[in-house]
């Protein structure tokens, strides 16, 4: 199978870069994003596929931006995942969000990734009160989507209105940023 991205996510990737940095941090990141890759997006269509490699060398460049400071990249990357969930939800998804169950985003997260992700795969490996256990595999080489999905899943349970939402993950590091399997453990109050 083909590894592919909707191109509204990737979009979103580079707008991210674009538009959160100061304008000479984003152009000095910009240039590690192959021109062809920035080309094709120029006139991507929300919702076409597109090859993920154009989302790993976009999401390197947002890394590249923390040097080898582990929590920067993190940051930096858990809030370009935010960006994408916040500009890619619009009324209907936003009302819907208000009436879901963080149990039954838990069911939804797959869903959501099968929509916009070809390859790899979430799974929800347990629930209760105020705790969810996730897992994303077969990912290895799709580096930084570990902690762009963090984002993803964070902006899900703020827009159900949960507080102190935490998201720790197992998989992901500087040295390992295209892990094979990344566990998620996310709580709220």
């Amino acid at each position: 199978m083909e590894r592919m991205i909707r191109g509204y996510s990737v979009k979103q990737q580079l707008s991210f870069l674009e538009t959160q940095y100061e304008p000479a941090v984003s152009e000095r990141l910009l240039a590690q994003v192959p021109s062809e890759v920035r080309r094709e997006l120029a006139v991507v269509k929300p919702a076409e596929w597109y090859p993920r490699e154009h989302s790993v060398h976009i999401l390197r460049a947002i890394a590249a931006h923390g040097g080898n400071s582990e929590q920067v990249v993190q940051s930096d990357l858990v809030r370009c995942g935010t960006f994408i969930a916040t500009e890619a939800t619009n009324t209907f998804l936003k009302l819907l969000m208000k009436m879901l169950t963080p149990a039954l985003f838990a069911k939804k997260i797959p869903e959501f990734w099968s929509r916009d992700m070809k390859g790899g795969r979430f799974e929800v490996e347990s629930s209760g009160p105020g705790h969810i256990k996730l897992k994303l595999s077969d990912v290895e080489g799709f580096d930084h989507i570990g902690m762009l999905s963090i984002g993803w899943i964070t902006f899900g349970m703020q827009a159900m209105g949960k507080a102190d939402v935490n998201v720790a993950q197992h998989g992901w590091s500087l040295a390992t940023p295209g892990a094979k399997q990344i566990a998620y453990d996310l709580t709220w109050s």
